[in-house]
């Protein structure tokens, strides 16, 4: 478990692509976290476009995984710069951090679909911040958000435009 007797802080990043999730991370990761992200990941394998296959997300979550894990174990913030973009996803990591008898805050990142949607399509695979998706994936990762409830646990809604 958890090494020392401090235990460490666990953020989720939630929004959809393009909310300012990773921009509002950063910002935790000057503070002191650990960041943690899907995109940085992909890119250090030369993957420039989601969506991920679904072997890939699986070796790239692993990895997360396992990181996050040791990090923990050694009293580390953590800030997870993933979409959350489901409660089945979030359950999912509330559950690996049960463990640990950590609770999650949830840092809800708001933004218009039509700021997402201008933000995504300026991206040009340049690097890590800059993973491009099509118009039509980034109209279906808003449409299919499945934004957080008070019962998943704190809620941080920060409006990303």
């Amino acid at each position: 478990m958890v090494k020392n007797s401090i235990k460490p802080n666990v953020l989720f990043m939630c929004g959809p692509a393009g909310s300012g999730k990773t921009t509002y991370a950063k910002k935790l990761e000057c503070e002191g976290f650990l960041r943690l992200s899907f995109d940085e990941e992909s890119y250090k394998l030369g993957i420039t476009k989601h969506p991920l296959s679904k072997e890939m997300h699986q070796e790239i979550e692993s990895k997360l995984i396992k990181i996050l894990k040791e990090n923990i174990a050694n009293g580390i913030d953590v800030v997870l710069d993933f979409s959350f973009w489901s409660k089945k996803m979030r359950d999912k990591y509330r559950d690996i951090l049960k463990e640990y008898n950590i609770e999650p805050k949830i840092i809800v990142i708001k933004t218009p679909k039509d700021i997402l949607i201008e933000r995504i399509q300026k991206r040009n695979g340049s690097n890590a911040d800059e993973i491009m998706l099509t118009t039509d994936d980034t109209e279906k990762y808003y449409d299919n958000f499945e934004f957080p409830t008070e019962d998943e646990g704190e809620l941080i809604i920060i409006n990303g435009f």
